[in-house]
């Protein structure tokens, strides 16, 4: 087989087809050598089971898929592939995504996959993918609100949210027979010309909004994100070629 090129190499999560900017899938079975007692090396032991995992990222073309959606999804388990390998057994970790002045908004994922993978690489093409006048999300049009009211000129912000995924084996297996869905949490950090009120033990009150559009479209945002929690950071930059900056991190403990 010759090496398959970008548009060959497909990735479908759920059912549904990604058109994803990158994407990687990798498995790791850590191992630890057992010595006898001269020094010599009896075998490798697994300290822990195999696990994949895929990342990718993409840009936002409507609203979210909710497979990609961390605070929405269950503990159940998605099937997909990644040029002609399949899995069954993948598990959504976490969803980011960064904001900069003129430049295109790409959404990172990454899931952690359990079990073997089927089939061979091979090649996968969708030519709908590639379609004309499609959809991007992009800074240029996207903004962050319910920022503090001395907070009036944003840089740029970052977006994240993360899931805590716990396998779970019964005695004698290597595949998990439940990967649990934990600890929930959604972390946000803001550039702009100040910092807010100086917070107090415990943190203050945050409720923003991240509102993401397409680059020629400014009528319906393609997607809202939500952080409604606490202002854990503050901080303060300057350098002798710029300006001040602010810098303010938010963090919301889902359930």
């Amino acid at each position: 087989m010759s090496f398959l090129k970008y548009e060959d190499v497909l990735i479908q999560v759920a059912g549904e087809s990604v058109f994803a900017n990158k994407a990687s899938i990798k498995v790791s079975a850590p191992v630890e050598p057992v010595r006898l007692f001269d020094g010599s090396i009896h075998r490798y032991a697994p300290t822990e089971a195999a696990r994949g995992t895929l990342s990718f990222s993409h840009y936002l073309t409507g609203s979210i898929a909710s497979f990609l959606d961390v605070t929405g999804v269950s503990e159940a388990s998605v099937a997909g592939s990644f040029g002609g390998l399949t899995f069954s057994k993948a598990y959504l970790t976490s969803l980011a995504f960064s904001v900069k002045p003129y430049s295109p908004i790409l959404i990172n994922s990454e899931f952690d996959i359990y079990g073997s993978f089927s089939s061979s690489v091979s090649s996968s093409y969708r030519e709908d993918l590639f379609k004309p006048n499609q959809k991007y999300s992009h800074a240029i049009k996207s903004f962050v609100a319910g920022l503090p009211s001395n907070i009036n000129h944003t840089l740029n912000f970052d977006y994240s949210m993360q899931a805590n995924r716990n396998p779970v084996f019964l005695a004698g297996e290597t595949i998990p027979t439940r990967v649990t869905k934990e600890d929930t949490n959604i972390n946000m950090s803001v550039v702009g010309n100040n910092i807010g009120t100086n917070i107090n033990p415990g943190g203050a009150e945050a409720n923003l909004t991240c509102s993401i559009y397409d680059v020629n479209d400014s009528t319906s945002a393609l997607q809202h994100f939500y952080c409604s929690g606490r202002i854990t950071q503050q901080e303060l930059n300057v350098n002798q070629e710029g300006y001040l900056n602010g810098n303010i991190s938010v963090t919301q403990a889902y359930q």
